[in-house]
């Protein structure tokens, strides 16, 4: 009778370990699936990028593209670099975006940050629908607004300076509902404790907001600092100067006016983007740590 007992008791167990193991082997295989589906975007996204490498350092490039992309280049050399040195004035197009990049993140963090403290703790009618109204800009494409951005510039006498590049930027809907939702996770406690103590809100937004931001605000640096530093489209409506080219805008042109030199102009490619790319490699993880902890608090 107590064998039976047991052997029934049994059979529970080993079905609850029958079923945990399973589900085990399937976390394991979506793991692996997961996994496998990363690696394949990830090549898929470093390919190119890995084959312009390469061919900038290919001097035959100049004469005849390969047919099949190579990641290595047949006959390595810093030609293509020495071209692209040689007859550009790089100083002066990375003197420019870094002051238009500097600049305009400056004022895009300011702005944000600003606004969106005013958004998450302040109290004021018409708040909720302000904010909506705000957002609904993150759905008009950049090709809508950039006519009457234009024409604004030209009215107010800025085409052709560095004003035209910085100003339109220092403000924008997406850095905004950034900030404004990682200062709602800070408990209200402390800032009533502060206006408690007599502290304004300008006293309250620079000694405990911007404080408690830092990883908010370096994802905002460096999505901005991407944006700027790559711009194309708008220094090609607004600035006609050469002196005041930035490096994107000031290397694409070059690239067009090579035409068949296909080495050259990817060397120049790679000259652009360098920078940013060093930027965007040390401070990725603030812009996953800052995007994933505006999203605890809605």
């Amino acid at each position: 009778m107590a064998t039976s007992e047991s052997v029934s008791s049994a059979r529970p167990v080993t079905a609850i370990r029958g079923w945990l193991a399973s589900q085990r082997n399937f976390q394991r295989l979506q793991q692996v699936i997961i996994f496998i589906i990363m690696v394949i975007g990830a090549i898929v996204m470093i390919a190119p990028f890995e084959w312009m490498l390469a061919t900038s350092f290919s001097r035959s490039a100049n004469i005849a593209m390969p047919r099949i992309p190579t990641f290595w280049p047949a006959d390595p050399s810093v030609f293509n670099y020495k071209v692209a040195i040689t007859n550009l004035p790089l100083v002066r197009y990375y003197f420019n975006s870094l002051v238009v990049t500097a600049l305009t993140t400056l004022g895009y963090l300011f702005f944000s940050s600003l606004t969106g403290y005013a958004f998450a703790k302040g109290r004021f009618v018409g708040k909720s629908v302000l904010f909506i109204i705000l957002l609904t800009t993150l759905m008009i494409p950049f090709e809508v607004r950039m006519i009457p951005m234009y024409q604004l510039m030209r009215q107010l006498h800025l085409s052709d300076s560095y004003a035209a590049l910085i100003l339109p930027f220092i403000s924008g809907g997406f850095g905004t509902f950034l900030m404004r939702q990682y200062i709602s996770a800070i408990p209200d406690e402390l800032i009533d404790a502060a206006r408690v103590d007599g502290a304004n809100e300008w006293t309250i937004y620079a000694r405990i907001i911007l404080p408690l931001c830092g990883p908010a605000l370096a994802a905002l640096t460096v999505l901005s600092a991407l944006w700027r530093w790559n711009d194309v489209l708008w220094p090609l409506l607004v600035i006609s100067d050469r002196d005041l080219y930035t490096i994107t805008f000031g290397l694409a042109i070059a690239g067009r006016s090579q035409g068949i030199f296909t080495g050259v102009a990817l060397a120049t490619s790679a000259i652009a983007i360098l920078p940013i790319m060093i930027l965007f490699l040390f401070l990725q993880r603030y812009i996953i740590r800052g995007i994933m902890l505006t999203g605890l608090k809605g």
